[in-house]
């Protein structure tokens, strides 16, 4: 499946021209992979036993007094923004398919920017080659980022920063059971990333790079001493001239169930690095737990002493019939396929309201149709904003936190999410060592949603975001950028599967090495589900 993007200048004045101005790329790329999922979608009978293809379509209007808000391009403009799509999921006795798929449209009246045509691909399949042993998946997905981190990104009256980032994925693995109580898994995820943001020689090396996580294992159950013996290897390879980045861990893992819910442990072993140095194998051991209450409620951390300090990572989540929690931190290396390869849910406030009605909804075609309901008739976004992956060759250590909350009332729906980011380089000199700011900032975001149903068709939103990037202190510029917005919005629905919706929006943005300004916007839209 092939996809396009633009191209785009960055805003005069910011003293690091990287990027080259051109034109959208080929629309017929994004067309043909949309119609190969339409067609996929539409003749699933001959294999699949379970059905579910929601089509959709959304026209939306918008007037904007600073169209391109951030660069030299701004201006008034009328946007028509057209997006069409479908939601499908497969199931079949031996594979399955889930995901969506959607082209969206951007027309300039005044052509203050290009006209634009952005894919929006989710896809995983999965094939059991042989029942309960051998599997293989696979999965296309796209992602908007920004070409420059500094700047504004995508938005409904702006694509001037945007860039179309896809990976493919294929990952046959085996999972076996040879004894009670003991289990071998061994799985092979390989992807592929393509970048259609950018020209310029600073990220060639993203247009093709490959990311592969290969993991090995065998583990006893604890009742109540358990064991694992594990071994991965991860490797980046970055277009062009860099040599590939690679890491090979062996762990020796030891758990102990305290009761029925908690389980701790201690975990020893080595790890080679041939991006260091000394290339010679290095110690690593830490521990971890595990407590899993019920299956409303999960808390796993792992942390261990690593070359680079500490790994961490931390995941808890909790869900009710109303309300729902996310919460993640981590602390580890990263590569910019490798962020895309462990992307959480890009349409985050979808996923946490299916969090909160996987009780009331267990079948999961039916929940997710349902989630899509509440997001349409109230005006709700199906995703805030969220720490963006940084688009350039790259080796970091990244600490990042993130929160997520919703809750379902009968009139009043909130949503809100922030979270946190720390990037720097995690080599102090070669190819990788940059220092520039792209590589080495702080992220924050913040975004709240608040929904009030005020009759049975009529519902009012108001949706608050903040960001902040800021360069660190290590980088070659110091560099800060702040971006806010307030919405307002009445959501009318005008049949059972159609929905109307207006409102405003105010932004400001204020930066030491961007245009600053304020973009005063009104829109119209109006979505069908069929």
């Amino acid at each position: 499946m092939a996809t396009m993007g633009r191209k785009k200048s960055r805003a005069e004045g910011t003293g690091r021209p990287l990027i080259a101005t051109r034109e959208s790329q080929r629309p017929g790329y994004a067309i043909g992979a949309a119609a190969a999922v339409v067609s996929l979608a539409i003749a699933p009978s001959a294999w699949a036993q379970n059905v579910d293809v929601e089509p959709w379509v959304t026209a939306r209007v918008t007037a904007s007094d600073n169209s391109g808000l951030g660069f030299a391009t701004a201006g008034r403009d009328l946007i028509t923004d057209v997006t069409a799509g479908l939601r499908v999921r497969l199931e079949g006795a031996r594979s399955s398919l889930s995901g969506s798929a959607a082209l969206q449209s951007f027309v300039y009246a005044k052509h203050t920017q290009g006209n634009d045509i952005i894919p929006i691909v989710d896809l995983t399949g999965r094939w059991s080659a042989v029942e309960r042993f051998f599997f293989i998946e696979g999965g296309v997905r796209t992602t908007q980022t920004h070409i420059d981190p500094f700047a504004p990104g995508l938005s409904e009256t702006s694509t001037d920063n945007n860039a179309t980032v896809t990976q493919y994925r294929l990952s046959p693995y085996i999972e076996s059971q040879p004894a009670p109580n003991l289990h071998f898994r061994a799985r092979s995820d390989n992807t592929k990333t393509k970048d259609y943001g950018h020209e310029s020689a600073d990220f060639s090396a993203i247009d093709s790079s490959y990311f592969g996580f290969h993991t090995i294992s065998l583990e006893r159950d604890p009742i109540p001493l358990g064991w694992r013996i594990e071994a991965e290897r991860s490797k980046t390879q970055y277009q062009g001239e860099f040599v590939p980045l690679i890491t090979d861990i062996a762990r020796a893992l030891v758990n102990v169930t305290v009761v029925d819910t908690l389980r701790v442990g201690l975990r020893v072993g080595v790890e080679r690095d041939n991006f260091l140095t000394d290339t010679g194998w290095q110690s690593i051991y830490g521990g971890q737990l595990s407590w899993h209450p019920s299956e409303r409620t999960v808390l796993d951390f792992d942390a261990e002493k690593r070359f680079f300090g500490n790994g961490v990572h931390l995941t808890f989540t909790h869900r009710m019939p109303w309300l729902t929690w996310d919460l993640r931190a981590s602390r580890d290396l990263d590569t910019s396929p490798s962020s895309l390869f462990d992307l959480g849910p890009t349409d985050n406030v979808a996923a946490l309201l299916d969090s909160a009605l996987t009780t009331r909804i267990p079948n999961p075609a039916e929940r997710a149709s349902r989630v899509q309901d509440i997001i349409s008739r109230q005006g709700l976004p199906a995703s805030t904003t969220t720490i963006i992956p940084i688009l350039a060759p790259r080796l970091s250590v990244v600490e990042s936190v993130s929160l997520g909350t919703a809750y379902l009332g009968v009139r009043n729906t909130l949503a809100l999410t922030l979270g946190a980011t720390r990037t720097r380089d995690a080599l102090e000199s070669g190819a990788l060592a940059t220092d520039s700011p792209v590589t080495n900032n702080i992220r924050q975001d913040v975004t709240v949603a608040y929904t009030l149903r005020m009759t049975p068709t009529t519902t009012a939103g108001l949706t608050v975001s903040f960001s902040r990037i800021d360069s660190l202190d290590t980088a070659t510029i110091a560099e800060t950028t702040k971006d806010g917005s307030v919405r307002a919005h009445m959501a009318i629905q005008v049949a059972p599967k159609t929905t109307s919706l207006f409102g405003v929006e105010q932004r400001r943005l204020v930066s030491d090495a961007r245009t600053s300004g304020r973009e005063t916007s009104i829109f119209a839209a109006l979505g069908h589900r069929f």
